[in-house]
């Protein structure tokens, strides 16, 4: 038994979809096995899309292990790579891992390089460092000789086009790299501004689009997506589509944050985007875009379970709704249809009168036994053990913040020859599981730390509401009534008026002792009462 588990990995999803995972396993991967003597199949290969740039490589490691769960199993020899290339990120984030995998004696190959990696041989070490090391040296070069190209592009009034879609109107020509009209999409674009002209809200354009089944330009034969109001307001500011392609305007800086640069900086590339529609048109849409928004301020009627009240089937908010300016209910937030999409969940109508009574009715007999709540949150509200928590969450966070230290002290060591590879890779593996459990146990603690919290901020606000509510229980304001649900932390989950749920910080049965009591609320069988 000869057989290779094969792992490749691309960074993008464009990438996933196109030739890189089969031109990795046909270049390398396929010459290196007969190379080896090596039995690759389809059932042993992993084709996997995630980053390499980051410390945490949840798939990477997933494939990993299942390899070694694999070699266990004696049903594979070999974990063999395309090539060291960005796999290189074994050295920081992963190397415990991969000595997890060769101390078990499950072999380690490097297609493109020919390299089997042994920790316990230091000239296998040295070569895949080196290899680690000209890789990062290629990406910086890849890098500058981007940049080069593009201000050269710059310097001769063309725009240097991304790998992503373009902007919608128009197709890229790479030849001139020049945008050109599309004709379809620049009916769309005219229709766009236009509605923006007369007043039309990004949401209702592009509920419209997406009614109509108006393809994106991310849309294909086989997937349709969606407009969005983002996209609308985007295209809207956008100076392209009257002419005036300006680049430079934004860099991104990560996945997740882009920064705009000042005006002056901008780049006008005049020849690069013939206009669509007219510069007035463009400034029309752009005047109601930029007209202040009258101010929605406060609802017209009262909704006492605002914020208090979710959906039973979908757990989202219950908001509140006047229909015919008469009747006031609660409907699921997922119940009515968006700008991209329809409605997600099926929940009804709920009668607002009746399910604020319900809950009032609960929350006034809670009320009327003030002895009971405020023994029950002094009984839980431990102020030692406050302390303690605070103390060992210092702790936690002095710990993980030592671990990034501690782990490249040992990999210096490596490379100095200081001690032992085994010794520093199982230290590296030790200081991975003990970071692991300090986060988990950071994350409870601060979970109880809160819950803690919540407790002693009730206490307060009891103490509070009584001073206002206890004297008038029976005919307590609307105000009144929402500092009570806000001190008891009331949480209520409706399926219908004969369905509903309230949680609150305490069990509220611990407030109805005597079944006279509970007798108003015979009639809702289904509503029951627990902690939160």
């Amino acid at each position: 038994m000869n057989n290779a588990f094969v792992i490749v990995r691309v960074s993008a999803e464009d990438q996933l979809k196109g030739y890189g995972p089969d031109v990795q396993w046909e270049d390398d991967v396929m010459p290196a096995a007969q190379l080896l003597g090596l039995t690759i199949n389809e059932i042993n290969r992993r084709v996997i899309q995630e980053s390499a740039t980051g410390y945490e490589r949840t798939k990477f490691e997933a494939a990993v292990r299942e390899a070694l769960a694999l070699y266990n199993r004696g049903e594979i020899s070999t974990l063999l790579f395309p090539r060291v290339d960005r796999e290189t990120r074994f050295v920081f984030g992963s190397i415990p891992l991969l000595a997890e995998v060769i101390k078990s004696g499950l072999r380690v190959y490097f297609a493109r390089e020919k390299l089997a990696l042994d920790p316990n041989d230091p000239e296998t070490v040295e070569r895949y460092l080196n290899k680690a090391t000209q890789a990062q040296a290629y990406v910086q070069t890849m890098k500058t000789n981007t940049s080069r190209a593009k201000r050269k592009l710059l310097r001769e009034g063309k725009l240097p086009q991304g790998t992503g879609v373009g902007i919608y109107g128009y197709s890229w020509n790479r030849t001139t790299k020049q945008r050109e009209i599309k004709t379809d999409e620049a009916e769309v674009v005219k229709e766009i501004f236009n509605m923006m002209a007369t007043g039309k809200s990004f949401v209702s354009i592009a509920r419209n689009l997406n009614e109509r089944c108006i393809p994106t330009k991310g849309s294909s034969t086989t997937e349709r997506k969606h407009w969005h109001s983002l996209t609308i307001r985007r295209m809207v500011k956008n100076s392209s589509y009257i002419g005036k392609t300006y680049f430079g305007v934004t860099s991104r800086l990560s996945k997740a944050k882009t920064v705009i640069h000042p005006q002056d900086k901008w780049i006008l590339l005049e020849k690069v985007t013939p206009p669509i529609i007219s510069e007035e048109l463009f400034n029309q849409a752009n005047v109601e875009l930029d007209k202040p928004k009258a101010a929605s301020g406060h609802s017209k009627n009262e909704y006492l379970l605002r914020n208090h009240a979710f959906c039973a089937i979908c757990g989202k908010p219950l908001v509140g709704h006047c229909l015919n300016k008469k009747y006031r209910y609660y409907q699921c937030n997922s119940a009515r249809p968006y700008e991209n999409h329809g409605k997600k969940c099926n929940a009804l109508y709920i009668r607002a009168n009746d399910l604020e009574n319900l809950v009032w009715t609960k929350v006034r007999e809670v009320l009327s036994n003030p002895e009971i709540i405020l023994k029950q949150l002094s009984n839980t509200n431990d102020y030692n053990r406050t302390d303690m928590l605070d103390t060992e969450i210092k702790a936690l966070e002095k710990n993980l913040r030592n671990y990034d230290e501690r782990r490249r002290n040992l990999l210096d060591a490596m490379e100095l020859g200081e001690f032992q590879k085994n010794e520093i890779l199982d230290r590296l593996n030790k200081i991975k599981r003990l970071q692991t459990d300090d986060e988990n146990k950071l994350n409870d603690l601060k979970k109880t730390r809160v819950h803690i919290e919540s407790l002693a901020n009730a206490t307060v606000k009891i103490g509070e509401l009584y001073e206002n509510v206890m004297l008038n229980l029976q005919n307590c304001t609307p105000e009144l009534k929402a500092l009570a649900l806000d001190a008891l932390d009331i949480k209520v989950y409706a399926k219908g008026i004969d369905n509903v749920e309230i949680q609150g910080v305490i069990p509220l049965e611990l407030a109805l002792p005597t079944t006279e009591q509970t007798s108003a609320l015979q009639h809702a069988s289904s509503c029951r009462c627990r902690p939160v």
